[in-house]
């Protein structure tokens, strides 16, 4: 249940933005009708609204960040909700030597307790999990896929 608070006070911060925003990762699969368990919340935003975003809840964001294959341009964790929210701008992935922009074009409401959030479609989220390539993602590319 603590992860449909986190959910509730993500879809409350980001009520107010001002370009299109999307939750990724185990949050979206899950929402996409995959039973797994929620680790934290991924949302993939636009710079001008993580700016503000981040201003308005007081957290200090992180540019640049790499992790192994992943990259974002700014990074900020906001650790207030009962699940850790990861808000990203410019979210990038390596495969091989080359770094591809994860840019979702689809964008799919879905209510939590009469919250609006917003997932890729799943052909899409599939596609971005499978970008990803590690085991996990690829794990749940195939749950959603077996749903789809």
């Amino acid at each position: 249940m603590s992860h449909r608070v986190a959910l509730a006070l993500v879809a409350e911060a980001l009520a107010d933005a001002e370009d299109d925003w999307w939750l990724v990762g185990g949050a979206a699969v899950a929402l996409q009708g995959v039973d797994i368990p929620i680790a934290d919340i991924d949302v993939l935003m636009s710079r001008r609204d993580i700016v503000r975003v981040i201003a308005r809840l007081g957290i200090v964001p992180v540019e640049g960040v790499a992790i192994d294959r992943i990259r974002s341009e700014i990074w900020a964790r906001w650790t207030v909700p009962p699940l850790a929210v990861d808000l990203m701008t410019g979210l990038q992935v390596r495969t091989g030597q080359r770094w591809t922009l994860v840019a979702p074009g689809t964008r799919q409401a879905v209510d939590v307790d009469g919250r609006t959030l917003y997932v890729p479609t799943r052909a899409e989220l599939i596609d971005i999990l499978r970008l990803f390539g590690r085991a996990k993602d690829l794990e749940r590319a195939e749950g959603l896929a077996r749903i789809a």
